[in-house]
């Protein structure tokens, strides 16, 4: 059964439009847990220590038809080489994050036909397009039914409090106004042009939510969370 090709969006854009084309169905990845295996003498089994997931490899095969091949090719290479998310329709509703990309050799055996293979260096979670803020005002669980995500916390304050998620504890201190805290770019800062570096002002580690339900809750002179939990999967 010959099944229809995916169909590709770089940087929010069908390959499509751009006359570049999928020949065939992608292979639908899932990242390699980078793990050390320890024998230790006298003990049963194995010490497993796990260090994180690696990065993605995503070799895809495109093709083009045009005037002239040549051409249109080394236009389309700015637009491919250019890439910083990639999705695929059958599953918008995640994106991928592209570390590099290379683009091998083009195979060009007619004037007006030719393909190529792109090979994606991709970030190793999907990540969820939907981002839309959650406001807390009291104690509230979140729902992570993804990997363990690394959320963006804006808090308004008026002072000093903590924030609670679980047994996690953060200290805000001496803070009048917005602080935001950034857990995948570890950085604590006030939004503005240019944000202002608010890090002497949190004290503990940057928070996460782990897979299942989150307790939030805060104290103190914390009036309000905006809670953006950056889900994404493996």
């Amino acid at each position: 059964m010959l099944l229809n090709a995916s169909k590709i969006k770089i940087n929010g854009v069908l390959t499509d439009d751009k006359g570049v084309y999928p020949k065939g169905r992608y292979e639908v990845p899932t990242p390699e847990e980078d793990t050390e295996i320890i024998y230790i003498r006298g003990r049963d089994g194995e010490l497993t220590k796990k260090y994180g997931y690696r990065n993605i490899d995503l070799p895809i095969l495109f093709y083009m038809k045009d005037e002239s091949f040549k051409t249109a090719f080394r236009k389309a290479k700015s637009f491919i080489l250019n890439a910083k998310t990639l999705q695929v329709d059958d599953d918008d509703e995640v994106f991928y994050k592209v570390k590099s990309v290379n683009i091998n050799p083009a195979e060009n055996l007619m004037k007006t036909f030719g393909e190529f293979e792109v090979e994606f260096t991709l970030d190793p979670f999907t990540y969820e397009l939907d981002n839309a803020p959650i406001t807390i005002t009291s104690q509230t669980t979140i729902d992570n039914d993804g990997h363990t995500a690394l959320p963006i916390i804006t808090a308004q304050v008026s002072g000093t409090g903590k924030i609670y998620i679980n047994d996690q504890e953060i200290t805000i201190r001496d803070v009048n106004g917005e602080i935001t805290i950034d857990s995948e770019m570890q950085n604590a800062y006030r939004a503005g042009s240019p944000p202002q570096n608010m890090n002497k002002h949190m004290i503990g580690e940057f928070p996460t939510l782990q897979h299942g339900d989150n307790v939030v809750e805060f104290d103190g002179d914390i009036e309000r969370l905006e809670v953006i939990l950056n889900k994404r999967w493996r």
